[in-house]
């Protein structure tokens, strides 16, 4: 089946608003919340398939306008059936000036014998922030179908002003490699990335760095700078609904931090706009005195020499 989400957002005022949208089934898209509870807006994409079937393919198109800012929820895990050719999910995205795209979707869970691939291309403004996760399963853990997919194929790219900045591609093939050990799932069953690309990335790379120096139980993960503005995460744990709040929680605080920037910065340009304009009166009112006193001095010349 062919299915297709197109999301774009735009601002109005101080409102991001949903200006249009597509969906066909099985999926749905609808408002997480009341429309405009918040200044931001809040999409969750629904679906009334029981996963991924084969043949499947899921294409998601985000367009997001000067200033608009979304989070874009998921309503549960992400199950990918068993499969002879195998099913596709590709998602595309936009981000002009500005823009605040949070998306940390629920993990994927592939089925013994499936073979999925999922290919996202991010293409952003300097200005805009991507806040973006995404958990994989080894499988059905409590039907003993770790590792006995066929393969998974991942590749996130992730360009900025027109320049690849950020490339994660990562293909697994549980029969010809040893998914489970070491520089793979190293133990785990579950493996998570989150990525934070933003113009504040430094500053939120000095957060983390204090934030997440302790440990995390049944979590093992680390981060680093990667690419321009870009800060990677890993974490590999042995639960799917952990990972996925424990990236939940790095996006909001990215998301926070994110806003906090960004007022901080209009704040500022709003105070130094006020002071060029109470430079610009006060030019104005020396300039005109200036020319009064002139046209004073050259009268009371005249009036003398007559």
């Amino acid at each position: 089946m062919e299915s297709r989400i197109n999301i774009n957002v735009e601002r109005d005022e101080k409102y991001s608003v949903l200006k249009e949208s597509f969906h066909n089934a099985p999926y749905k898209l609808t408002h997480y919340g009341a429309p405009r509870a918040q200044a931001h807006l809040e999409m969750i994409i629904m679906s009334a398939s029981p996963g991924i079937m084969d043949g499947d393919r899921l294409t998601i198109n985000v367009d997001m306008k000067a200033g608009a800012h979304m989070k874009l929820h998921t309503q549960s895990f992400n199950k990918v059936h068993p499969a002879k050719t195998g099913s596709f999910q590709d998602t595309f995205v936009n981000l002009n000036e500005n823009c605040i795209l949070h998306y940390v979707p629920h993990p994927i869970t592939p089925f013994k014998g499936s073979i999925f691939k999922a290919e996202n291309k991010i293409e952003m403004e300097a200005s805009s922030t991507l806040i973006w996760g995404d958990i994989l399963a080894a499988g059905r853990i409590y039907m003993n179908e770790a590792f006995l997919f066929n393969k998974v194929h991942m590749r996130t790219t992730l360009f900025r002003d027109n320049k690849l900045i950020f490339t994660d591609n990562q293909c697994l093939k549980s029969a010809e490699q040893p998914v489970s050990d070491m520089l793979f799932f190293e133990g785990y069953t579950h493996q998570a990335t989150f990525i934070y690309s933003s113009p504040y990335a430094a500053g939120m790379k000095q957060e983390m760095d204090e934030i997440l120096a302790g440990e995390y139980e049944d979590i093992s993960f680390g981060f680093t700078d990667a690419g321009e503005d870009t800060i990677l995460l890993r974490a590999l744990g042995d639960n799917g609904e952990l990972l996925y709040n424990f990236l939940s929680m790095l996006g909001q605080m990215c998301w926070e931090y994110t806003q906090h920037r960004q007022a901080s910065i209009v704040a500022e340009e709003n105070t130094q706009n006020k002071a060029d304009e109470e430079s610009e009166v006060i030019d104005e009112t020396l300039s005109s005195t200036k020319k009064k006193s002139v046209v004073a001095r050259k009268r009371q010349k005249r009036s003398n020499a007559a």
